[in-house]
């Protein structure tokens, strides 16, 4: 099943029992994001929520769609995770040598791929967006997460879950970045985005040009371009063309009206605007994964010509905090895909796991096939050149007859197989570590018990009175 939009996803949901209605009023500052937060932190993630009646606003709010790995593989159309790692390894069988430097115009030139690239439909063929005469961003219930949120400048509010849309001046490549997105009123909007990012690139290359750059934002939409929004992906890589790839079918793309941008037809809201390269406004603080606020910062501003919507809107929406959050099972779904790629660059690895609590540091617990001496290092340096592994704080190496997943048992390999002296790796900045848990360096007789006894022990346990 390809699901085109929010409200397809939602009704699956509450078809599968993964999501709960909330029924009373609730208020989109503070305490919708504490209810999601309590959920988030429930057993294997909770439900998704729906808050229908937000206090002030027609707009529902859903919350936590994609916080649990059941609900990410709805989102799919998948049975479990691990056919992320087949359907990206097949793909990459077909690229002979692949190269870091050229992955994305590698993958991009597969037939295989190239196929999901998102069709482009005329506007007249877009009957549920309709745009709203007199626009004001402060009608749709977009969430305070935490009480310092956007304190520096007193506006509370962030778009939380946006796809932010981007491309090149002269028409050309596309990018769509999941930046945080602050109100700043009934036409503004104050958006983040890091140095070198996709839409950072391009206000660059639009600030050379003395240009303005426009800017789309999407709401809602196929499931599948929310998740390779946040994805990673090498390069320049269409996260467009990636989506389609993931769900198994091309997306269909709709022209905006006032800015030269395509984004999902089947968008909730569509937010269109221009950022000027020269203005730029104080952002934030805001509440993040590390359990404080990022401090504020500059930030670009973005000026709304239009707001498009459809009719019965949802407004998707996330809450960020210390894990577990949403955010933890979506990065579970790029770990999965990630480790197809790690297959390919450096054949030792075997297996991949983002502890919950470590994902947003770029750090992972590594699985290497038959480790050997000088294996670890080598292999932390290829992963440290890797835009992925870029930041990562700690990397810890296991063999790969451990399982990566069982956090106490890697924790007692960490303690009881590493010799700090030898087997704490660092790279030249000081700033990256890994650590060496393999045991390679040393030859140990494991204990382990008699098989016999124990299933004698096992037969006869009724006998003992211990059930």
């Amino acid at each position: 099943m390809f699901l085109n939009d929010l409200h397809q996803f939602i009704a699956l949901l509450e078809a599968n029992q993964e999501l709960s209605r909330i029924l009373v009023e609730t208020d989109s500052l503070l305490e919708i994001a504490a209810i999601t937060d309590r959920v988030c932190k429930s057993h294997s993630g909770g439900k998704a929520l729906l808050f229908e009646h937000p206090r002030g606003s027609r707009f529902p709010v859903a919350t936590n769609l994609f916080g649990s790995v059941r609900r990410v593989c709805l989102a799919l159309g998948i049975d479990h995770l691990d056919a992320l790692t087949d359907k990206m390894s097949g793909l990459l069988n077909h690229v002979p040598n692949p190269d870091m430097a050229c992955l994305d115009q590698q993958i991009t030139a597969l037939p295989a791929f190239s196929r999901f690239a998102p069709r482009a439909i005329t506007a007249g063929n877009v009957p549920n967006l309709k745009a709203i005469e007199t626009f004001n961003l402060t009608v749709f219930p977009f969430l305070q997460g935490w009480p310092e949120d956007g304190s520096a400048s007193g506006h509370p509010r962030y778009i939380s879950l946006p796809l932010v849309f981007t491309a090149a001046p002269g028409s050309g490549s596309p990018n769509c970045g999941m930046y945080r997105a602050q109100v700043f009123g009934p036409g503004e909007l104050a958006i983040r985005w890091k140095e070198g990012s996709g839409a950072g690139r391009h206000l660059d290359a639009f600030r050379l040009q003395g240009e303005r750059m426009p800017v789309a934002i999407a709401l809602g939409g196929p499931p599948a371009m929310t998740l390779s929004a946040m994805f990673p992906l090498p390069g320049e890589l269409d996260e467009m063309t990636f989506a389609g790839f993931l769900r198994g079918q091309p997306l269909d793309l709709a022209p905006c009206r006032t800015v030269p941008l395509y984004v999902p037809a089947s968008s909730e809201v569509v937010i269109e605007g221009y950022v000027d390269p020269a203005e730029t406004v104080m952002e934030g603080p805001f509440g993040n994964h590390t359990g404080s606020y990022s401090p504020a910062g500059p930030a670009a501003l973005m000026r709304v010509t239009s707001i498009s919507c459809r009719d019965g809107a949802v407004i998707p929406a996330t809450v960020v905090g210390p894990p577990p959050m949403e955010d933890c099972w979506m990065a579970k779904a790029w770990e999965r895909i990630l480790l197809a790629f790690l297959r390919r660059l450096a054949p030792a690895v075997a297996e991949l796991h983002f502890p919950l609590e470590w994902i947003f540091h770029q750090s992972a617990i590594i699985s290497l096939d038959k480790p050997t001496a000088g294996m670890v290092r080598e292999t932390a340096e290829l992963l440290w050149s890797t835009p992925w592994f870029r930041a990562a704080r700690m990397l810890v190496f296991i063999d790969a007859e451990a399982d990566g997943a069982d956090l106490s048992r890697v924790g007692w390999r960490a303690i009881n197989l590493s010799e700090f002296s030898h087997d704490i790796l660092f790279d030249t900045s000081g700033k990256r570590m890994a650590l060496d848990a393999t045991g390679c360096r040393f030859t140990r007789h494991s204990v382990c018990g008699d098989a016999a006894v124990a299933e004698q022990v096992a037969q006869r346990w009724r006998e003992y009175g211990l059930d």
